[in-house]
């Protein structure tokens, strides 16, 4: 198993992002709204002389986080380099895997 992260700066993009899961068979993830350090650090003094490098950060984006088996990991992440086109663009975001040792309440189909 891993867990499936998306950052998704292009937030205008959730849609797309979500129906590429569901065709890469990911039953269920969770979306939550963020906000990014460069929005945070934007407004604090001790960081005034960096707020050039973080004007270009969008104020808002979405986290997906999704537990999948290791064929849908590939899966998804071939569907999000197309929606995403991570490695040709940046900024529209992020999308990487972790392997997951153990969980619980994760119930696998036989």
């Amino acid at each position: 198993m891993k867990l499936l992260f998306i950052v998704l700066n292009s937030t205008e993009l959730l849609e797309d992002v979500l129906e590429g899961l569901i065709e890469s068979g990911v039953t269920g993830a969770t979306v939550v709204d963020s906000v990014g350090m460069g929005h945070i650090m934007e407004d604090v003094p001790l960081f005034a002389g960096m707020r050039n490098i973080f004007r270009a950060a969008k104020p808002r984006n979405n986290m997906i986080f999704s537990v999948v088996d290791d064929g849908q990991a590939a899966e998804s992440l071939l569907v999000m380099e197309k929606i995403l086109g991570c490695s040709h663009e940046k900024g529209k975001g992020i999308a990487f895997t972790v392997p997951i040792d153990a969980a619980i309440g994760v119930c696998r189909e036989p």
